[in-house]
């Protein structure tokens, strides 16, 4: 079975980044917001659960595996060009 979610750059306020994420091809109807400057610097430990650094939001949709997929794509991209991704996906 393959796996496709999608995600969207809503905002950026200060560190924090809020995006939408959904299924391919689907309303983008989840939301959640993730800090990495504070990851990689070391002020949210390594150790901290994936349900704390990729913290998803209230909304019609909530998936907390489908988000840390895209945030592992989003956590790359960050790494590699020292800013937030405006969208992108996770194919499997």
């Amino acid at each position: 079975m393959a796996i496709c979610i999608e995600f969207r750059l809503i905002e950026v306020n200060a560190t924090i980044a809020r995006y939408q994420y959904g299924q391919c091809m689907k309303e983008l109807d989840g939301t959640f917001e993730v800090d990495i400057p504070k990851l990689i610097s070391g002020e949210i430990s390594k150790d901290t659960p994936m349900d704390e650094v990729v913290r998803l939001l209230p909304s019609k949709y909530m998936n907390q595996s489908m988000a840390n997929r895209a945030f592992s794509k989003i956590y790359k991209y960050y790494l590699e060009n020292k800013g937030y991704p405006s969208e992108g996906g996770y194919y499997a």
